[in-house]
């Protein structure tokens, strides 16, 4: 540098060099000016290995450890038999074709890789299987990932609920929370792959789904992992009961009091005042119902009360087949509104007030029932085909209909949606 001075040649080095052989060196301290090696602190970096980062040949490289399944940091809850289930390997099984449950032994296996994706692939036995219970079991990730979210869809029998649910996780499948920040896989692989091939495909094709037969013991329909940025997933199980076993006070509906969040399916043609719904009426057989929905009210006085005598789950009132009132102002007004691609709260309490003036007006108070009995509660119009079918078919297809919003509702009152508050919903 231009303002650094170097520092003068000392006498003594000076004198060195001009000293005959053999002559005896100054006094003083001296400094070898013989080459040699330059300090190693001095060495320019080059990018290579350094010694001790080299194998060396008299230590044998440490034997990788066998990978073990992490436990997760507490138990979780069994949707099925609501008793607490933490994981153990020794309950591990698979399920084979005939729907025989196989042990599942890892403790061989030494490739982390291959042990990550049998364990994405596996059951867990619940070990609370009682004499006389039905022997059941979880997918793995139920109990690995974060807070699993239960979801039951209620409603009496042929309001829809089945198509609902199949149309929601088209949906789903086709990538509709992903605007929202949300990322879907499968609970289990093989599981949801049956219920796309059974369920969706059949939808999406225009056959008319079978109804949900009666149950000994409640299972839930399909699952998902659904994950919010960089959060940990959360496993979200569906529930889809026959509306005969939920409008009963039988044993098989016991889970619903382990149920996180709950869809309220509303068919009009049973619930709305409304004479242009007569001939449809009569062609399917269905009659007004001045009382309500069976399955809301078994329900609602099944499920424990809380938060000032209110049910304290998050729910949502779904007017189903809102496309055969689709003229209807109030209706017309979302049915035919996309949903937004973002959270909008005021959006989904301004829905919900048109939904309650609609009802109100044409069905009667008997019909808001959830509304009036939970705390939080929203409403919305959606139609899971959008059509009519004739006979076994929807000739002209199926169109759903914003049939995310209830499940886009409750995801936001569970803390699942980025960017929601839970308390900007309908709270009271």
């Amino acid at each position: 540098m231009a303002d650094r001075v170097r520092p003068p040649d000392r006498p003594e080095a000076r004198g060195r060099r001009s000293a005959p052989p053999g002559a005896e060196p100054p006094a003083g301290p001296r400094r070898d000016l013989r080459p040699g090696p330059a300090p190693a602190a001095r060495l320019p970096h080059r990018p290579v290995l350094r010694r001790r980062d080299r194998a060396r040949p008299d230590r044998a490289p440490a034997a990788p450890a066998a990978p073990a399944p992490e436990p997760p940091a507490r138990s979780r809850t069994c949707p099925h038999c609501l008793l607490p289930v933490t994981y153990d390997e020794r309950l591990l099984v698979t399920i084979d074709a005939k729907g025989n449950r196989v042990p599942l032994d890892l403790s061989t296996e030494r490739r982390p890789a291959h042990v990550a994706d049998a364990l994405r692939k596996a059951y867990h036995l619940c070990p609370h299987t009682a004499d006389g219970d039905e022997e059941h079991e979880l997918p793995v990730p139920y109990l690995t990932n974060g807070e699993p979210l239960s979801v039951a869809l209620v409603g009496s029998s042929s309001v829809g609920k089945t198509h609902l649910l199949a149309a929601m996780l088209g949906e789903v499948e086709l990538g509709g929370l992903e605007p929202y920040g949300l990322k879907c896989r499968p609970l289990n692989p093989e599981a949801h792959r049956t219920y796309l091939r059974e369920r969706v495909q059949n939808l999406q094709q225009g056959r008319q789904l079978g109804r949900t037969g009666q149950q000994t013991f409640a299972r839930f329909a399909d699952g998902l992992l659904v994950q919010a940025g960089g959060a940990t997933p959360r496993p979200v199980v569906f529930f889809d009961l026959a509306g005969e076993d939920l409008a009963q006070d039988g044993e098989v509906g016991r889970f619903l009091m382990g149920v996180d969040a709950f869809v309220f399916v509303l068919d009009p043609l049973r619930a709305l005042r409304l004479p242009a719904l007569d001939p449809v009426r009569e062609q399917s057989g269905l009659r007004r119902r001045e009382l309500g929905d069976e399955a809301f009210t078994t329900v609602l006085n099944r499920i424990p009360r809380q938060r000032g005598g209110l049910v304290a789950a998050p729910a949502a009132l779904a007017v189903n087949k809102s496309d055969l009132v689709r003229f209807e102002p109030a209706v017309d007004r979302w049915l035919g509104r996309a949903l937004p691609g973002r959270y909008d709260p005021a959006a989904l309490r301004a829905e919900s007030r048109d939904a309650y003036a609609f009802l109100a007006h044409h069905a009667g108070a008997a019909w808001l029932k959830p509304f009036d009995d939970c705390a939080d509660c929203t409403l919305h119009f959606v139609a899971a085909t959008g059509a009519q079918a004739r006979g076994d078919r929807f000739p002209h297809g199926v169109r759903p209909l914003r049939v995310l919003a209830p499940l886009l509702s409750l995801f936001a009152s569970c803390g699942l949606l980025p960017g929601a508050d839970p308390t900007e919903g309908i709270v009271r």
